[in-house]
């Protein structure tokens, strides 16, 4: 059997190994976070859609994202409700505005949606029993999960847009990076908070399905049927195009990518440093290792396994770390970010190779290991 001498050379010296230790840790840990956020504003800017019933959508040609829809014709809609294997279509109004909450002075963003009162629009049972509530003009229902909008329950009054408005409810939704919160009002309030007619417009249709209908069927029937001024997809689809503007045009996610890159190269750097340090060290040792025999790709084996070592017994505690940083982070903002086995599995992946790369890139240190030189 033979002596893990990579094992030991690692516990040898306890301040080096914890110096590699938590260089390797903090950059994981910068990994945990900056990976964190990434999946937390994947998951938060498709909030909206994930809170809303329906198959397929129908939106502008010139569709962007939710936030940047141009409306459509309603038309557009009831042509839609007349093809086959269609059971409803529901229009959405979406905007943006301010929330005040008196006698506060100060002023929040908001994400306005409003819904007719007569169908079960949302996913949310507890969202769908409140709708007729929404029946008189200027009342609202509030997000509980909003940041800075104070008091809000069911009897309270507050301000958007210049208006006073009646609570009738609360939901829990959470806009996190769109906006400080939101609020869910009937089409006739979505005119009068906005100052404007809406009655011939909306800004997208959603359409649930009849039961037993095929998605695909009634997708090639409804693009066959309405014009080209307005596109239609799946659930699906329209997700993952808001997902991907956010994470890849956006520069939010372009920055938390900047940052995972940043710290690999950091821990990378710093254990390169420690390792190479280590092989000149033992210079001495490696080149008696050769002049007993040992083949030249034993001797790297043992840099690349010290590499694994400290990739390993960093994983842990960036790990442990993480989890509690993802739950400061969520009880302070509300922010959705939450550790699962594909985000830990990516990071594992990440310290491997981070040490592996470092482990490489020091051992020209052993290949000048000359037996010679020791004579």
């Amino acid at each position: 059997m033979r002596t893990p001498l990579a094992w030991h050379n690692s516990i040898e010296q306890p301040r080096r190994t914890a110096a590699a230790v938590g260089g390797v840790c903090f950059a994981l840990l910068l990994i945990f976070m900056q990976a964190g956020f990434l999946g937390a504003a994947r998951t938060n800017v498709s909030v909206v859609y994930q809170a809303l019933d329906f198959d397929l959508v129908i939106h502008a040609r010139s569709y962007l994202t939710l936030q940047r829809s141009d409306p459509i014709d309603r038309l557009r809609l009831r042509q839609a409700a007349a093809v086959p294997g269609v059971a409803r279509v529901t229009r959405l109004l979406v905007d943006s505005g301010r929330w005040q909450n008196p006698p506060a002075t100060s002023r929040h963003s908001l994400y306005l949606i409003g819904v007719p009162t007569d169908a079960p629009v949302f996913r949310n049972p507890e969202i769908n029993a409140q709708l007729p509530t929404l029946r008189p003009t200027l009342t609202v229902l509030v997000d509980r999960l909003a940041r800075n909008y104070g008091r809000c329950a069911a009897g309270g009054k507050a301000i958007v847009n210049g208006q006073s408005v009646s609570i009738t409810g609360t939901y829990d939704l959470g806009m996190g990076l769109l906006a400080d919160g939101s609020v869910i009002v009937n089409e006739d309030t979505f005119e009068r908070l906005n100052g404007g007619s809406s009655a011939s417009y909306a800004n997208l249709g959603l359409v649930k399905l009849a039961p037993g209908a095929e998605v695909g069927q009634v997708l090639a029937a409804l693009r066959r049927r309405l014009p080209g001024d307005v596109v239609v997809v799946t659930r699906d689809s329209i997700i993952r195009r808001e997902q991907n503007y956010f994470v890849n045009v956006k520069p939010v996610g372009i920055l938390f990518k900047v940052g995972m890159v940043v710290a690999f190269a950091a821990g990378a750097a710093i254990l390169y440093q420690i390792l190479s340090s280590e092989m000149s060290n033992r210079i001495g040792e490696f080149a008696t290792l050769k002049a007993l025999g040992y083949p030249t790709s034993h001797v790297y084996g043992i840099g690349l396994q010290q590499g694994v070592i400290y990739a390993l017994l960093a994983y842990g505690p960036a790990l442990a770390l993480s989890y509690a940083l993802y739950l400061v982070a969520r009880s302070l903002s509300g922010f959705p970010v939450y550790m699962d086995a594909g985000r830990a599995s990516l990071v594992l992946v990440l310290a491997l190779a981070m040490c592996g790369i470092a482990a490489v890139l020091s051992l020209w240190k052993i290949h000048r290991a000359d037996p010679a030189s020791l004579f």
